[in-house]
């Protein structure tokens, strides 16, 4: 075989790998990115391409997918997809896959609203103290560059504040929600080590807490704080606790000197997964139920708390107060 041959031998191998890959890639690429990189791979975008990864996803990891009437949903949005010539007209057709494979807690964000926390754009923890009861107040929070700032700014104020109190008040009020791990990061010094929470779906899984470290649950976070305090612990909801909030309500629940005071949360006690898309709009997908350590389960009925009032903070602080003697 001569210099030449070889080469053109070479060269042809070369073309044929490559157009194999290329083939594998804009097969699978999609799907597969989505499930292992939480992005999917496209050569080329079209809003065919673009629905059906949305849909697939769907069905391959939706809480209720496996239902008649995600099938019914389903049927309806790709004969509609036909019609559409864009990526953005495809979005309505996305969104009523999603909702009806995972519930209400699911949906498409749009390009505008998926945007990364910062500092900027965030609300951080604050701590106070008064009396002998210290309050750590947690807002919502997303994705993002904030969310080690949230964690350690919660982490470092009960850590200043914990050691001289009675116990504390964890006010998840107007919280509706985020990336969990900073927020359970934040407050992990309240919390013993261990399982806190089981996400029940096709797939269970549970999320842990190690020190100040929290994994499983949202973005995995560990806190500047190793401190443990085992002090009572009470936590104030209302009608917009939600989501996120929702977990960190049930990391306490089933274990002793804790309690919750307020009213019923918003009932979206699931977990999601968010998938970017390359238009700039992400997919959350609920793909599982929340199981507290006591066993039960919580999807999209509000969650009661021990203590139904319209003053919280004054009903909390009393308790704590009988508590400590």
């Amino acid at each position: 075989m001569t210099k030449r041959t070889t080469i053109r031998v070479i060269t042809t191998i070369s073309a044929i790998f490559l157009t194999a890959i290329l083939v594998i890639v804009w097969l699978y690429g999609p799907i597969v990115g989505a499930l292992l990189f939480a992005r999917p791979v496209f050569i080329v975008t079209t809003p065919h391409r673009y629905a059906t990864l949305a849909f697939d996803y769907a069905e391959s990891q939706g809480i209720y997918s496996d239902t008649p009437e995600f099938k019914q949903v389903r049927e309806k949005a790709e004969a509609e997809l036909a019609h559409v010539h864009s990526i953005e007209e495809t979005h309505p057709l996305i969104e009523s896959v999603l909702k009806a494979a995972g519930g209400k807690h699911s949906g498409l964000i749009s390009p505008e609203d998926n945007v990364a926390a910062t500092t900027e754009n965030s609300e951080m923890p604050s701590v106070t103290s008064q009396g002998d009861i210290v309050t750590v107040r947690l807002p919502s929070v997303g994705r993002g560059p904030v969310t080690q700032e949230y964690a350690d700014t919660a982490a470092e104020g009960l850590a200043k504040t914990m050691p001289n109190a009675c116990g504390a008040i964890v006010d998840l009020r107007g919280n509706d929600g985020g990336d969990m791990g900073p927020m359970i990061a934040g407050i992990s010094s309240l919390l013993p080590d261990g399982v806190i929470l089981t996400f029940k779906g096709k797939f269970t899984s549970d999320v842990t807490v190690s020190g100040s470290s929290v994994a499983g649950g949202g973005s995995p976070i560990t806190a500047r704080s190793d401190r443990k305090f085992n002090k009572p612990v009470a936590i104030l909801t209302d009608n917009e606790t939600a989501s996120s909030a929702e977990a960190t309500l049930l990391a306490f629940r089933g274990l002793e000197n804790t309690k919750s005071f307020g009213k019923p949360t918003a009932g979206y006690a699931s977990a999601n997964v968010v998938l970017d898309m390359p238009d700039g709009a992400a997919l959350r997908l609920t793909i599982s139920k929340d199981v507290a350590r006591t066993g039960e389960e919580f999807a999209e009925d509000p969650i009661v708390p021990d203590i139904e009032t319209d003053e919280p903070e004054i009903a909390a602080a009393e308790w704590l107060q009988q508590q400590c003697g």
